[in-house]
């Protein structure tokens, strides 16, 4: 049947029952029944529509419910819906007076002035008009189009329940440096959410964002919002959206699957979201504090393509402000301008060094206000005080008054903020840059501020620092300290349990002042073996550097070697020192236990220096181990041991029968020792020679260390290299120290090498998460390599030369083209032997060439890709009658890595290479089979 269809196309709304982005109202006496309301649009009755249309179908499905045909027209995007319609019939109308008609049209019961036909008459033309009347007339069909207006359709797709026990409080959301989103318990407990499981777990402390949904979220779209909840589905504008979801967090996927999703805390769990934007929505770019350059990208991404929405400075400021306080300083100047135009031209002088400028904008914000302390404030004061090692020589001393006042700048606003650690330390900075006064005022708060960090670390309930405990001990010796509830012996003795070895020593040294015997010390000496027998080696030690105090001749002697042994065997290198350090007589001779020399060795073993040098000097007393006294110095030296560097040089001038390797004058290994104090620069300024070309002059290695500690990145980066060449554990630790200064300093492939090393847990603990974020910053940071040419080893493509040409893609995955070609002389027998041929004398020639198209998850053409690749073998020549050639395809995973100027790469994967003829083996009829092998490669080359 012909339906006749009504086109129109609008985009708003009326009241009453309706369809999301629809412009018709509908009577509803039920959800099952729904019929066009008497009020309609002119536009639509201009279209022909007409009230009392029963809807039937939505786009060829029939109309069920309300509630159903609502989810269906609020699905996809704007779009022309197909809406069915029957059109009721028309009740039958008469002229006018025509009593008689209508009263037989009332009732079966002829009018009384109509006379009836007698018996017989009238039956027959009765039969006739019967015959003839018409069917009833159905009820008429008719489709009305109309365009749906655009919608942002949320869809709940699941709750996640709480954990047992679980209450949300009323904090907002915040979120980790990963960006991972963080939920507060009711009584303040954190708790973070993983958006690949879906599970609560408690969060690690730390500095934590806000992360409710910015106002430039509900900006995005002009739309009107429907909400497809348990509850069925709501509509209405942003402002209610905003109130219906107030309180959700966002992220970019859930549970592997992209897009928008909102977290909704309910009594009942999370309520989870998924957001479906109209065509056009501009993205709102997220980003993660632990990638600080992603929040510089990504707030000034909301400005170019965002200004002018309401919200969106307001959220580009809180992501610039990420980056600033990430050490990010452009970031800084880039949130200000925002807040304040008019600072925008002096801002940019300040980025171009103009530290007079930072100084100024600085001075401003802090006069008379509360964003005096304001993070954007400090990390514009860090710039201007960081300028000091930034340029040439000449531009760091003409702004050298200026460096210096925005280091006081700085310590002030470290006073409002209540970090007077900080404070003081920017003092000083602002001291050695020749600030007189800030000399004065680092000198007055200096000895307060020390005695305040030694007391608040050293009785710290959750993270004691045993370090500190000795050096609040040795405060307490020379005056009071009123935040102290301890004295000194106290002190030490906590330092001790804590594992501090002068704290245990200078313990040892209220028994030579009070006497063995005194309670006190025999008390501290009961507590620390009573946790020693607990399993606390650090106790163990504190016990033995009391009980070794007590006469040779008595058992507690000998019970020091012991304990010092325990500890030794545990993996304290510092009891392995102390054990090697006790005297061998008395109780102690007829003890089982190591002797010096062993428990020295256990000591070096564990990269202890003093052990290292106890060792060396343990050698040295004999010229047929002067080679082991070098060694072992040598290593002391190198681990921070100055006296070891000067033993080393003395042992070094004297005559000696073997050249020893890597030996240096002695003057040299003395001013190691003497000059400069810091064993690593020491060991490698004294070096015959250093990575790739050989040893550098003195005064170039000193230039290095000396950048180094300015943190100077390319400065450590080259330390880096020195150490990882040595090919050593105490050289990978000492490596990723200065790669992770490098790498926080600027210097991005240091990223990737220190990511290496968390990932292998080479010098570090294995650290995925840490590898991840690493590597993931360098190649959010280094620009690709566009151009690969090198050699390729594998099948099919034996070995031969390869090439890779990255596509200028500016944004997304990288995609590449290239290809390999090999010619090997003689090896076309293998194509012969496929066929069953018998290879003649002289083989044929072989060649492979194949074309590949591989996909990088990341913009930048490093790390792992997928790829596919035809290829063809060629046999010719020689004895060869004829050429044979076969085809094939290939698909790989594999990786690739920058190496400087150069590249490695490794795939695997499948390939097919034509297909075999069974008949050419066994005659038997023909069945072919395709030839289906491991494809492998390793490639090397370089990389423009």
């Amino acid at each position: 049947m012909f339906l006749p269809m009504l086109a129109l196309l609008v985009s708003t709304a009326a009241g009453g029952a309706q369809l999301p982005g629809l412009p018709l109202a509908f009577d509803a006496p039920s959800d099952q029944e729904w019929v066009l309301a008497a009020e309609l649009s002119p536009d639509l009755v201009a279209a022909g529509a007409e009230p009392g249309w029963q809807l039937v179908a939505i786009d060829g499905a029939p109309f069920t419910s309300g509630a159903a045909a609502r989810r269906a027209v609020a699905r996809g995007p704007a779009r022309n819906v197909r809406l069915h319609f029957l059109i009721p019939l028309e009740e039958p109308e008469f002229e006018e007076g025509d009593e008689a008609q209508e009263a037989s049209a009332d009732s079966e019961t002829p009018p009384a002035d109509v006379p009836t036909p007698p018996p017989g008459e009238g039956a027959a033309d009765d039969a006739s008009e019967g015959e003839d009347e018409a069917a009833p007339p159905e009820p008429e069909e008719v489709i009305l189009v109309l365009q749906r207006a655009p919608l942002v359709r949320a869809e709940e797709v699941g709750i996640l329940p709480w954990p047992e026990g679980f209450a949300p409080g009323t904090e907002p959301w915040r979120e980790t440096r990963r960006g991972a989103p963080v939920l507060v318990h009711e009584d303040g407990v954190e708790w973070v959410l993983d958006i690949d499981t879906g599970a609560l777990a408690l969060a690690d402390k730390g500095v934590r964002w806000e992360r409710d949904l910015p106002e430039v979220f509900w900006a995005l779209s002009g739309a009107r919002w429907v909400i497809d909840g348990s509850d069925g589905l709501t509509e209405g504008d942003a402002g209610w959206a905003l109130e219906t979801l107030a309180g959700a967090a966002r992220a970019r996927s859930f549970q592997g699957s992209p897009g928008d999703h909102l977290f909704l805390p309910t009594p009942d769990g999370l309520e989870v979201y998924t957001v479906e934007w109209p065509r056009g929505t501009p993205d709102l770019p997220m980003c993660r504090s632990s990638i600080p350059e992603s929040c510089l990208a990504s707030g000034t991404q909301i400005i170019e393509q965002l200004d002018g929405r309401q919200g969106a400075r307001q959220e580009a400021t809180r992501q610039l402000t990420m980056a600033c306080v990430e050490g990010i300083h452009r970031a800084c100047t880039e949130a200000l301008a925002l807040q304040d135009s008019s600072l925008a031209e002096r801002l940019r002088s300040c980025v171009d060094g103009d530290v007079a400028s930072c100084n100024e904008v600085a001075r401003e914000r802090m006069d008379g206000h509360a964003v005096g302390a304001d993070l954007l404030t400090t990390g514009l004061l860090e710039h201007s005080c960081d300028m000091e090692s930034a340029g040439s020589l000449g531009e760091r001393l003409r702004r050298l008054d200026q460096t210096g006042e925005g280091c006081v700048l700085l310590s002030q606003v470290y006073d409002a903020r209540e970090m007077p650690d900080m404070a003081l330390l920017n003092l000083d900075q602002a001291c050695v840059l020749g600030r007189a006064d800030a000399c004065e005022e680092a000198a007055s708060r200096r000895h307060q501020a020390f005695a305040a960090r030694v007391v608040r670390e050293c009785l710290d309930d959750e993270q004691p620092i045993s370090s500190s405990c000795t050096d609040l001990g040795r405060l307490l010796l020379v005056e009071e300290v009123p935040a102290s509830e301890l004295d000194a012996f106290d002190t030490f003795s906590r330092g001790c349990s804590l594992g501090a070895v002068e704290s245990c020593i200078l313990l040892g040294d209220f028994v030579d002042r009070w006497g063995i015997e005194n309670p006190r010390v025999i008390d501290a000496g009961d507590r620390l073996i009573e946790s020693c027998e607990k399993g606390r080696q650090r106790s163990c030690l504190g016990a033995a550097h009391l009980l070794v105090r007590h006469e040779p001749r008595t058992e507690s002697y000998a019970e020091a070697l012991h304990l010092f042994n325990v500890a030794c065997q545990n993996g304290l290198s510092e009891a392995c020192v102390g054990g090697a350090q006790q005297r061998r007589i008395g109780k102690a001779k007829k003890l089982n236990a190591p002797g010096p020399e062993q428990m020295w060795q256990a000591a070096c073993d564990q990269h202890n220096a003093q052990g290292c040098d106890g060792l060396g000097e343990r050698y040295a007393k004999s010229g047929k181990t002067s080679i082991q006294a070098f060694e072992a110095w040598n290593k002391a030296c190198s681990l921070g041991e100055p006296s070891a560097c000067t033993s080393m040089g003395r042992l070094v001038d004297e005559n000696h029968r073997v050249e020893w390797p890597q030996s240096e004058p002695a003057s040299y290994y003395l001013t190691l020792g003497c000059d400069n104090g810091d064993p690593a620069g020491c060991y490698w300024l004294a070096e015959d020679s250093l990575p790739k070309k050989g040893a550098p002059s003195e005064a170039d290695y000193l230039l290095l260390e000396r950048s180094c500690e300015g943190e100077f990145g390319d400065g450590c980066a080259a330390l880096a290299d020195v150490h990882l060449e040595r090919h050593t554990n105490f050289d990978y630790e000492i490596a990723a120290r200065h790669l992770d200064t490098a790498c926080s300093r600027g210097h991005f492939p240091s990223c990737k090498v220190l990511g290496t090393m968390y990932m292998r847990g080479k010098g570090v603990e294995r650290d995925r998460e840490r590898a991840s974020e690493l590597l993931e910053r360098f190649r959010y940071n280094m620009p690709r390599k566009h151009l690969r040419l090198g050699v390729n080893a594998g099948l099919p493509t034996i070995l031969g030369g390869e090439g890779e040409l990255v596509l200028p893609i500016p944004i997304g995955p990288a995609i590449s083209i290239g290809g390999t070609y090999s010619y090997i002389p003689y090896g076309g027998g293998l194509l012969m032997a496929l066929e069953g041929r018998d290879i003649p004398p002289s083989a044929p020639n072989l060649a492979s060439i194949s074309l590949m198209a591989r996909l990088y998850p990341n913009t930048q053409a490093r790390g792992i890709y997928f790829a596919v690749a035809g290829h063809q073998v060629d046999a010719w020549g020689n004895d060869l009658n004829s050429p044979i050639q076969r085809q094939g395809w290939s698909v790989r995973v594999g990786t690739r890595a920058d190496t400087g100027r150069g590249y490695t790469g490794l795939d695997i994967g499948l390939f097919q290479l034509g297909f075999i003829d069974l008949d050419d083996f066994d005659g038997k009829g023909e069945t072919l089979i395709p030839l289906i092998n491991t494809a492998f490669s390793f490639s090397a080359g370089l990389a423009l």
